[in-house]
């Protein structure tokens, strides 16, 4: 931000005191107010808006890029597209190996992972003076003491 504030302020050094309205009004292209190239005149007049191409212009067109062109079975053939595909996958589609591995227990498949989560439900429920006998008969299951972890709890 600085940097353009200087290049800005550099360029505005360069230029006379009034030319960078003037451009501003009239436009690189040479369109907008009509005046002699010679005089370089400020007019303190508002700049017209009602009557202009702004005052038409939707601001839904820059948005979406001014194009309102969709074809009018688009939503019927995306829909049939997508009922296709969900009768394959759900009901076609002959199950494999993976989906027999997805459809164990995610305790089987990574190890200390219910050690770990049972020790978070415990820790929680212990402090907001919830029921924690099931996480306690599951921990001493599992090979857990719980004094020891009572005692890493109380030290934390």
């Amino acid at each position: 931000m600085l940097r353009l504030l200087t290049k800005t302020r550099a360029v505005r050094s360069l230029l006379p005191a009034g030319s960078i309205r003037f451009y501003a009004q009239k436009g690189p292209s040479g369109g907008g107010i009509k005046s002699n190239d010679d005089d370089p005149t400020i007019s303190n007049e508002p700049i017209k808006f009602f009557g202009s191409q702004a005052a038409t212009w939707r601001a839904r067109d820059t948005r979406s890029g001014g194009s309102e062109e969709s074809l009018w079975y688009q939503p019927y053939v995306i829909s049939a597209s997508l009922a296709v595909f969900l009768f394959y996958f759900c009901i076609l589609r002959e199950e494999s190996d993976i989906d027999l591995r997805l459809e164990g227990n995610l305790y089987d498949h990574v190890s200390g992972l219910e050690q770990v989560q049972l020790t978070v439900n415990y820790t929680y429920n212990k402090e907001h003076g919830l029921d924690t006998k099931e996480q306690e008969k599951r921990l001493t299951e599992l090979g857990v003491d719980i004094k020891e972890l009572n005692a890493k709890l109380a030290a934390q």
